[in-house]
């Protein structure tokens, strides 16, 4: 069950993490390198008490997260300031998918366990489709090839982010290691394809680049994303590492417009959601819970 409270949590971040630039429309590949290289630098003090990292694989692997982290997070900042917030979480809704998808291609022998259970695999494939299918409907902001083209590239990185968190939360018995390692390496990684990505797209000066990043108002929105981007990730990897399948935990990041229907309503601003739609994707999601957790031999 801690996964489910981990993953509900990585939702309420995630909320608020994809309404930042909805509001400001700053430069996405700028609230990167904020992101990245800030929570990098809070926490590099923490691995001088904490044992080495001497895996290649290990390295590998958060460097191939870290770049992952970079394409995300810049497709989700400038996809919230062109398309809005709404139209870029309805995209993501694709993601649960995709992820548990790779994830049995990756682990076939967990999967043709799972296959041959056909009831509960084939009750899973429901369970998803309902979830997936209720968290589009749920959105009503209209879709168009742009935006879908523009997303894509988000959709398989959110996934491979995925899988590569739960394989580096795997590694070895020390979760804090695991956690600190990719707040400090993987977001590291992050902050420099964003700044090489500004930096070519954009092609700055010197002064101009510095000028750009340490902007009043671009500084206190990067300081706002750092102060709970910490927690996302942190709540992310434990779910990632307890969960048999990174695509459920997908699944629980998928009810960030719930949280955000909330604080919507609480602040009275106006949301685009149906209700309706929304209570049958809570629905899909507490009999994903059950299927999972229940003594159905779930294991993939």
């Amino acid at each position: 069950m801690l996964w489910i409270i981990n993953g509900l949590v990585y939702g309420f971040f995630t909320a608020l993490y994809t309404l930042v630039n909805q509001k400001h429309k700053f430069n996405g590949y700028v609230l990167g390198i904020w992101r990245g290289y800030g929570i990098s630098l809070i926490f590099l003090p923490f691995l001088f008490f904490l044992p080495l990292q001497t895996s290649a694989y290990a390295w590998a692997l958060l460097i191939f997260q870290g770049w992952l982290i970079g394409i995300y997070d810049s497709h989700l900042f400038f996809a919230s300031a062109r398309f809005g917030a709404g139209a870029t979480s309805r995209m993501m809704a694709l993601t649960a998918l995709v992820t548990t998808l790779l994830w049995w291609i990756i682990t076939p022998e967990l999967f043709f366990r799972l296959l041959d259970n056909g009831n509960v695999f084939i009750t899973i494939i429901l369970v998803l489709f309902g979830f997936t299918f209720s968290y589009w409907y749920m959105i009503k902001t209209p879709l168009n090839k742009e935006i879908a083209e523009y997303m894509t590239p988000a959709i398989f990185a959110l996934a491979g982010m995925s899988i590569a968190t739960k394989e580096i939360a795997m590694l070895g018995q020390n979760v804090w290691s695991n956690i600190a390692y990719y707040l400090v390496v993987a977001t590291f990684v992050s902050g420099s394809y964003n700044t090489i990505m500004f930096i070519r797209r954009e092609r700055p000066g010197f002064k101009t680049f510095f000028k750009t990043v340490f902007n009043r108002g671009i500084a206190s929105v990067g300081m706002y994303i750092v102060s709970f981007s910490a927690a996302l990730i942190a709540a992310k990897t434990m779910a990632l590492r307890l969960a048999p399948n990174p695509g459920y935990v997908i699944a629980l990041v998928l009810t960030a417009p719930v949280f955000v229907y909330i604080l919507n309503s609480y602040n009275r601003v106006p949301d685009n959601v149906s209700v309706k739609a929304g209570f049958s994707m809570l629905f899909f999601l507490v009999l994903l819970m059950i299927l999972i957790n229940g003594n159905w031999g779930v294991v993939d």
